[in-house]
């Protein structure tokens, strides 16, 4: 049986034939359990996807029932019940949505086939997330959709890159074009549709590109271009556009002084991050914790994906947004793009940062340091990747 659910939602079974499993609720029920394909879904969890804010009055015998009528749709023995919830008896792969995770996972560890990884992992989209289940007032559902559709755009960002790296730029104008077209203000996409285009020798056009999402920018959200779009303007500007870019992977400062003496503590720090997501170092002011945390930072960084990126607290009030000055810091100003109006900078630097394998660097927390304190935690536990250093 496999499940798709990147696109116009289905159910094909081992001889072909598509399964009919009707009704918004039916469907979402198995999204749910597929999303988890092969582990156990506690029943709390499937009736707050499946009703939202408004479960039945008896939603365990609800749930019952569904899961009663979902049995009969699937071959035997696909759903299992269990004390504490349900689980889908399928491989994972059996989910296209799984095995796009599971694909995008692979690219970020095979450098050599990451642009043929995101392919491949691109091409399993048939159209928008579970596009035709229609699942009204339920906030689960509503996230689920918004994760795999931003996955997917960061995924179209990584090929993109990837390819332009591989001297393949001129070849993706076109595309880039309509990318670009439609999401005006997601640098990431403009920066590669100019590289693109200084590729194929057309640096004016590149440059005109630059000026509209300026433009669009300052309208829509009252900012200026990145420092990496801004460069790389300065780039084409000066003629350097033929030179590959390294993809900026930290904001740490080039030091005018050595660090003499102090290799021995810069080693045991570095391993106390190697081997824990969360690393504090404490001591009185002026004593050197930030020198120490940043040379650590960048011994680290050649082993980080997704870059080391100190987020200076010295500066933000007694009563400031911790959230906010790690997204100014970190420059993510594409973590502000493609969420609901109303959602907050720790929803933002989360989405931002949930899948990226990094360190992040809490400078001078002592005077916020309830908020420092819930940021790192909520981080840690919804970025599974990221590490943090923190000072205090």
């Amino acid at each position: 049986m496999q499940i798709g659910m990147l696109g116009p939602f289905e159910v094909r079974l081992d001889d072909g034939a598509l399964a009919d499993v009707p009704g918004a609720r039916l469907r979402a029920l198995l999204a749910a359990l597929a999303l988890e394909a092969g582990r156990v879904v506690p029943k709390a969890a499937l009736v707050d996807w499946i009703w939202g804010g408004h479960p039945p009055s008896e939603a365990a015998n609800a749930l019952h029932r569904l899961v009663s009528r979902l049995r009969k749709a699937l071959p035997d023995g696909s759903v299992e019940g269990r004390a504490d919830g349900y689980r889908l008896a399928v491989e994972a792969d059996a989910v296209d949505a799984v095995r796009f995770e599971r694909l995008l996972r692979r690219a970020g560890e095979e450098g050599s086939q990451r642009a043929r990884r995101l392919r491949e992992a691109l091409a399993l989209w048939r159209g928008a997330a579970m596009q035709d289940i229609g699942l009204a007032d339920s906030a689960a559902f509503d996230a689920a959709v918004t994760r795999l559709e931003r996955l997917r755009l960061q995924a179209v960002e990584d090929r993109f890159d990837a390819e332009i790296e591989l001297g393949r730029g001129a070849e993706l104008v076109a595309e880039l074009s309509d990318l670009v077209a439609a999401h005006p203000v997601r640098e990431r996409l403009v920066a590669a549709l100019m590289r693109a285009l200084a590729a194929a020798g057309r640096d004016t056009e590149a440059l005109l590109v630059y000026q509209r999402t300026k433009e669009a920018l300052a309208e829509e959200l009252g900012a200026d271009p990145s420092p990496e779009l801004s460069a790389l303007h300065v780039a084409l500007l000066r003629g350097e556009s033929g030179r590959r870019e390294e993809q900026r992977r930290t904001n740490l400062r080039e030091e005018l002084t050595s660090f003499i003496g102090k290799d021995a503590d810069v080693a045991a720090v570095a391993g106390l991050a190697a081997g824990h997501r969360l690393t504090t170092l404490i001591g009185p002011g002026g004593a050197g914790k930030t020198r120490l945390a940043t040379e650590t930072a960048r011994t680290l960084l050649g082993g980080l994906p997704d870059g080391a990126w100190l987020v200076e607290l010295a500066a933000v009030g007694a009563d400031g947004d911790v959230a906010q000055a790690a997204l100014a810091g970190l420059g993510l100003r594409d973590a502000l793009h493609g969420e609901a109006p109303s959602t907050g900078p720790e929803d933002r630097l989360v989405a931002a940062l949930r899948d990226r394998e990094a360190l992040l660097v809490l400078d001078n927390c002592e005077h916020v340091i309830e908020s420092a304190a819930a940021v790192a935690h909520r981080l840690l536990g919804e970025c599974r990747r990221l590490r943090i250093l923190a000072t205090s």
